[in-house]
């Protein structure tokens, strides 16, 4: 009795464990493609992607359990942060106009409406 639910215990585990890794790698997916990330961007996520699902680990968590999953927490918050910064450096935003999509953030200069040439600024005669 007990092995079995030993067994259930570790397949539930192991199910969430891969369900969590296929959510991370669509997620990197539609930040590559979406964000036009460039080739350093590209490698860092598929990098800790790779990190994370990787039984190699700095702190393996087998023996220390819960605790042995703090470096895989550590290189995906890593890999967000600096992904983060080339998506704003691309858009030539500060990291914190990525928090509202859409949105001009309020620090930012407002621009000037753009002025036509001299010659065609109307019928001024």
């Amino acid at each position: 009795m007990m092995g079995d639910s030993f067994g259930t215990a570790l397949l539930v585990v192991l199910g969430a464990l891969v369900a969590l890794g296929l959510a991370l790698a669509v997620a990197a997916l539609v930040v590559i493609r979406r964000y036009d990330l460039p080739l350093r961007g590209t490698v860092a996520t598929l990098a800790s992607l790779a990190y994370v699902v990787s039984p190699v680990d700095a702190v393996p968590e087998i023996p220390l359990g819960p605790i042995g999953l703090v470096d895989d927490l550590m290189v995906i918050i890593a890999a967000v942060v600096y992904v983060r910064g080339l998506i704003a450096a691309r858009r030539g935003l500060d990291p914190a106009a990525l928090d509202h999509p859409g949105r001009a953030p309020r620090d930012l200069p407002r621009q000037p409406p753009p002025r036509l040439p001299r010659g065609r600024q109307g019928n001024r005669r």
